[in-house]
């Protein structure tokens, strides 16, 4: 017999949350499911992500993006506006505006489907805390700076600084996924360019979610304002 996609869906998004310490309301929990409808929908006129396995997209795109709440929570992060930096399908974005109604939050992506798509999701799924815009980081400006400007799957540590920098309020945080383990030679590079712009290595927080019983593994690299 098979098994429904919702559950396969909600018994990894409940497994990887766990660990996490991170709540969803069952709003909440639906919205993110219409999230992977409308991603696979969308899928199927232009390429959107290759993870759609009701399973993976639950660990890999929603719980993944969640990782940073964790990350507010322990750092003790005050946070308002927010902005993902090539979001895709969505991601963080969509996840996070769901699971913090509070945060204010934007993405943008260079290419135009990726950023039209995610501007149909904001006003179906959080018309109130969700917006997308056609634009790369390196041009283009909102009116205000941001308290978390994040990367995910977006280019090497140093050239995320660069684009990032722009975008960051003074006591902002700028955050970057990555896996476990990143080349010593990448983060030397990440640090000579952190001190051109005036940045400094803040934290990097690590942690673990299970997929298909297999832990996942996952650091966010942190970075702020010197002094900041």
């Amino acid at each position: 017999m098979d098994v429904d996609p919702r559950v396969i869906y909600e018994d990894a998004l409940s497994a990887a949350l766990s660990p996490l310490g991170v709540s969803l309301s069952e709003d909440q929990r639906e919205r993110l499911w219409r999230h992977r409808a409308l991603v696979v929908e969308a899928n199927e006129r232009f390429n959107l992500t290759r993870i759609t396995a009701p399973d993976e997209f639950a660990v890999k795109h929603h719980a993944d993006a969640l990782t940073v709440v964790r990350w507010c929570r322990d750092a003790d992060a005050s946070v308002s506006r927010v902005l993902d930096v090539g979001t895709g399908a969505g991601v963080p974005a969509v996840p996070l505006a769901i699971a913090c109604p509070q945060w204010r939050v934007t993405g943008i992506d260079g290419t135009a489907k990726k950023a039209h798509f995610v501007a149909e999701v904001a006003r179906a799924l959080c018309p109130d805390n969700l917006a997308a815009h056609h634009g790369r980081a390196e041009t283009w400006r909102a009116a205000e700076p941001f308290d978390l400007v994040l990367f995910k799957a977006v280019g090497s540590l140093a050239r995320t600084l660069e684009f990032g920098r722009p975008h960051l309020a003074r006591r902002g945080r700028l955050v970057v996924f990555r896996t476990e383990t990143t080349a010593n030679d990448e983060v030397a590079a990440a640090a000579v360019t952190a001190v051109k712009l005036g940045l400094e290595r803040v934290d990097v927080y690590r942690c673990e979610i299970p997929l298909r019983g297999t832990p996942m593994k996952r650091s966010l690299w942190v970075y702020g304002l010197a002094g900041g």
